[in-house]
């Protein structure tokens, strides 16, 4: 079991928020458009710690070796599940480090209501490949596949992937530097997770909860309530909860803004009824660029609303 390490205070790190008027989440954050129903679709998410920079398609853009990037990227795939590239905050120096000798660290997630994590260190990426929709099914199973614990402490990815989009750069990072200080070990970079437009765009394990336009103050308060399994209130809404990993778009639409009405926070809660309660409208809002650089595009809105008659 790993302990909860002690906090500094965010007041004692600082915050800072650069950005410019056409990096593409700076323009959807003008447009307050909601960010419901936006979660990268996954039930298991495989996390590898990958220090050093990354490219655009991290799995096989990074030091890690591009072939075996794309090997563990399609073998999760084939399990239902995501695969990151995660670094501890800080500088990214292009040169081996004690990675290299002690082997890397990584992150096996159950998304879900009854969502799991398991922690280990590797001698080598390879034994991920151990990793079978057998062993999945149990987490002890999972433990001992690779030689790591089960971990009860809540953890926050957050985007840092500038290659793949500047706004994971350049609004994330001072973001996840300050968060890392106040929560040392609790706080991770990862490569995309998709939805770049809502940066910073954070990953909150085991339960695959994905949030939307993080600052320093929500991300500790994120933090704070995930040690007791739920989300802050602040969390809730359609600003900042894209929605359950574990769950299709229209379904996730529909548990967030049920969760928003209800102020039901508890992430093991599964709001079970919302599939009952809830219908979900497309909407067409503006067009605008979901990458900077990009040409903009039709933004698709999920509306959540109650069913007549409920």
């Amino acid at each position: 079991m790993t302990e909860v390490p002690a906090r500094r205070s965010i007041a004692d790190v600082g915050e800072s928020l650069p950005g410019t008027g056409t990096a593409c989440s700076v323009l959807w954050d003008a447009s307050d458009a909601p960010a419901w129903g936006t979660a990268t679709r996954a039930d298991l998410i495989v996390a590898l710690e990958q220090p050093g920079p990354w490219g655009r398609s991290a799995a096989i853009q990074s030091h890690l070796d591009p072939g075996l990037g794309a090997h563990l990227d399609a073998h999760t795939k084939e399990l239902g599940g995501r695969f990151q590239l995660i670094r501890t905050p800080g500088r990214h120096a292009d040169s081996p480090d004690a990675v290299a000798s002690a082997g890397p660290r990584c992150l096996i997630a159950r998304t879900g209501p009854a969502g799991w994590l398991v922690t280990a260190r590797l001698y080598e990426a390879s034994q991920l490949f151990g990793l079978t929709a057998t062993v999945l099914e149990d987490p002890a199973d999972t433990a001992t596949a690779l030689g790591g614990v089960l971990d009860p402490t809540p953890l926050l990815l957050v985007c840092t992937n500038g290659r793949r989009d500047r706004c994971c750069a350049t609004r994330a990072r001072p973001i996840v530097a300050a968060l890392a200080a106040a929560w040392p070990g609790q706080v991770w970079e990862t490569s995309h997770t998709g939805g770049h437009r809502f940066a910073p765009t954070a990953l909150l394990l085991p339960w695959g909860r994905m949030l939307a336009r993080l600052d320093t103050s929500l991300g500790g308060a994120i933090l704070a309530a995930a040690a007791e399994g739920a989300l802050p209130p602040a969390a809730l809404g359609p600003r900042h909860d894209r929605g359950a990993m574990h769950l299709p778009a229209p379904e996730q639409a529909a548990e967030s803004w049920l969760r928003w009405q209800a102020g039901r926070c508890d992430l093991t809660d599964p709001v079970a009824e919302a599939g009952e309660k809830v219908a979900v409208t497309v909407e067409t809002g503006p067009e605008q660029p979901e990458s900077c650089g990009s040409d903009p595009v039709p933004n698709v809105i999920l509306r959540p609303h109650w069913r007549p008659g409920t």
